[in-house]
């Protein structure tokens, strides 16, 4: 007997071997376990100019604020990879999703740049997200200056500094928008292989539609067996730099940051630098209506 997908079962390529492991499907006994992640991060935001950021949105999008937000943020100790980490950058701006059925804010993912081919691949096949391969190293930290950093083909698109030493411009105005958002936005979209005599760029898409993955009303399953440590955050200033890139610098993926490093910045907004731990939990994530 040759290869047969069994029903109501997650498949990921190669799908020769059989259905992923868990937690992407369930456990024999039926149930599933998502083990957290200690997480640091380090976010900038500042305000840009809103006609650029509105030229990015997909329908049934409209912009919150006209503030762009860069997080690099550390998965560390990942129980969902066996205790291994990596490392992401999130850029998002602050939205409103009006559909038929779902009425909501959040940070729509403009991009997600993460070091290991794992969870980008799940990531985008699975949960729709945006992501996209980077080499991030650590956040260096020396006498109250975090400082991050991503390249691609050796050539460094971004710089990220936050300065604990100094408070945020507007910390009220930035706690606003972090605390008004329900979930995080993503668009998934994937291009259909071509059909015999068909040029690619002719070919239909496969999938096309926005996702959210809420951020709030989170609660434990029941025997639970993780504590989740207190989240700890510090409001600071910071400060954040693209580098546009050319298609020699980033051969398939240069237009991303050349486009960001086209934003202004009018002002900062602040930035935190933060600790907690992420109960990994994808299942919640629903196509938006």
């Amino acid at each position: 007997m040759g290869l047969t997908f069994e029903k109501n079962k997650i498949y990921e390529m190669p799908v020769f071997f059989g259905p992923s492991p868990d937690p992407k499907n369930p456990r024999p006994d039926g149930t599933i376990l998502n083990k957290p992640a200690d997480v640091e991060a380090a976010t900038v935001m500042f305000e840009t100019d809103a006609s650029m950021l509105e030229a990015l949105l997909p329908d049934g999008f409209s912009l919150a604020e006209p503030v762009l937000s860069v997080a690099q943020c550390e998965f560390k100790h990942i129980g969902n990879f066996a205790g291994n980490s990596y490392t992401l950058i999130n850029i998002s701006v602050p939205a409103r999703f009006d559909g038929e059925r779902d009425h909501l804010r959040g940070d729509l993912v403009l991009a997600m740049y993460e070091n290991h081919a794992e969870p980008i691949i799940g990531g985008r096949e699975l949960l729709g997200y945006s992501k996209i391969y980077a080499d991030i190293p650590r956040l260096a930290e020396h006498d109250g200056i975090v400082r991050g950093q991503a390249s691609d083909w050796g050539f460094k698109f971004l710089d990220l500094r936050l300065d604990l030493n100094r408070q945020p411009e507007d910390g009220e105005y930035m706690s606003r928008i972090t605390g008004e958002s329900e979930a995080k936005f993503n668009y998934k979209y994937i291009q259909a292989c071509p059909e015999k005599g068909q040029k690619p760029w002719e070919a239909a898409v496969d999938a096309s539609y926005p996702v959210a993955n809420p951020t709030i009303g989170w609660e434990a399953p029941e025997g639970y067996p993780y504590t989740l440590a207190e989240p700890r955050r510090q409001p600071c200033a910071g400060t954040v730099e693209f580098h546009a890139p050319t298609g020699e610098d980033m051969p398939m993926s240069w237009w991303i940051p050349a486009y960001l490093a086209k934003l202004p910045i009018k002002r900062y907004v602040g930035a935190s630098h933060a600790f907690y731990t992420d109960p990994a939990d994808y299942t919640r994530i629903y196509r938006l209506r």
